[in-house]
């Protein structure tokens, strides 16, 4: 099975195995771009909402919950396996009440910890080639007056991966 990280599979039909697996793995790719960029960036690819723990949750949802998919299809091989599973348990060491002060989006710039998840993420992408891509977005936010305070009350982001300098 080929594939591109740059082509959006989202506008496949998602009920055909191949592209439900390409769609997660992109998924998962620009899940890693963004565990790897500086705490700035972070925030601002994430947008509205708890930062630190919306990309633990992705992680979970295009690693954790479907990575033999991955196997099954030849997308990692164990090395690239191994290292997105210590990955995993870097955060799942830190889940919960373990360690709150992990989770708290104002110490995501200067929590040491961040940054090895940073390492940890980068040392993924360059084990996959994948080091090369970064990420361009489209966000809409709608607000509504309730009780006459202007609140947010969608958000909704459009994501493209691009080749750095078109290499």
């Amino acid at each position: 099975m080929k594939f591109d990280p740059t082509y959006d599979y989202g506008k496949l039909d998602l009920n055909i195995a191949e592209n439900l697996v390409c769609y997660n793995f992109r998924e998962l790719i620009i899940n890693l771009i963004t565990l790897s960029s500086p705490a700035k960036r972070q925030l601002e690819i994430i947008g509205i909402g708890a930062v630190c723990n919306e990309m633990a949750v992705d992680f979970d949802e295009y690693f954790t919950s479907v990575y033999q998919l991955y196997i099954d299809n030849n997308f990692l091989t164990q090395d690239q396996l191994e290292k997105f599973i210590e990955l995993d348990n870097y955060f799942d060491e830190r889940s919960g009440k373990k360690q709150s002060e992990f989770w708290d989006d104002f110490l995501l710039e200067t929590n040491p910890e961040w940054q090895i998840v940073r390492q940890k993420a980068m040392t993924i992408l360059e084990m996959l080639g994948m080091q090369n891509l970064t990420i361009e977005f489209d966000r809409t936010e709608e607000y509504k007056m309730i009780n006459g305070v202007k609140q947010i009350t969608a958000q909704t982001t459009k994501t493209k991966l691009i080749r750095k300098n078109g290499v």
